[in-house]
């Protein structure tokens, strides 16, 4: 089943986002490149309104502003979920906040920022503080999830299984932030395994790639897709292919 953005994206029209339109989201601390802001802008304000928008690994709200940003323009209901432990360390501080004139402090606790970076969307959107490997999704159909937090194999499996079979084939698009990255092999493994169900539409170089949801996802695909448990060797195996 084609998504209706399928045939836009090999001319990556979010690039022609222009500056004014991310300028209030832009004043957002965030460790995104400038085109994954103006991707996830563009995502956002193609939606259908078929479903909730999810952002997993808001950190100080970069991500949510420019996802809330574009929902807003969208002219579509929307409704967008921030999970986060909302924690920085001194390191994280310093290199995401304080270059972006947030003044450093001695906690740790980054919620409170969050909360006020966003504040001009803040009626349409709900942040969740906590282990995203513990979170349960009970809020229906999802149409845009955006993934930065399946930092292990165990959090890919998780997510997908929370998420995925909420996602509505031809309509729903999942962004892997990490996909590119060689740090995390199980996230090409388990897409590859899910290529069923799923079709690569485009990307950001060294970063994200985007998928559309082709096919509803049972337990029987999650089962096959999992990467819990794999070693190196064949992580690295299936990666090759």
């Amino acid at each position: 089943m084609s998504h209706p953005l399928a045939n836009k994206f090999a001319q990556a029209p979010w690039r022609k986002i222009a500056d004014p339109q991310l300028a209030v989201a832009a004043q957002v601390p965030t460790m995104l490149r400038r085109e994954e802001c103006q991707l996830y802008y563009w995502l956002a304000k193609n939606t259908l309104g078929n479903g909730a928008t999810i952002d997993l690994g808001t950190f100080a709200g970069g991500s949510t502003a420019h996802l809330a940003a574009g929902l807003a323009a969208s002219g579509a209901p929307h409704h967008l979920h921030g999970y986060d432990r909302f924690t920085a360390n001194q390191e994280a501080r310093a290199l995401y906040l304080s270059p972006n004139g947030v003044p450093l402090t001695n906690q740790d606790d980054i919620l409170p920022l969050a909360q006020k970076f966003l504040a001009p969307w803040a009626q349409n959107i709900t942040l969740h503080r906590g282990e995203i490997a513990n979170l349960i999704w009970d809020g229906g159909p999802v149409e845009l999830l955006v993934v930065d937090a399946a930092k292990s194999t165990h959090l890919a499996d998780h997510i997908a299984a929370q998420f995925y079979p909420e996602l509505i084939p031809g309509v729903s698009l999942v962004v892997h932030q990490d996909f590119l990255h060689k740090q995390q092999p199980w996230l090409a493994v388990q897409m590859v395994r899910l290529a069923e169900y799923f079709t690569p539409l485009g990307l950001v170089a060294r970063d994200c790639v985007v998928f559309a949801c082709t096919k509803a996802v049972d337990a029987d695909a999650l089962a096959d897709a999992a990467t819990v448990g794999m070693d190196d060797d064949k992580l690295l195996s299936q990666l090759r292919r």
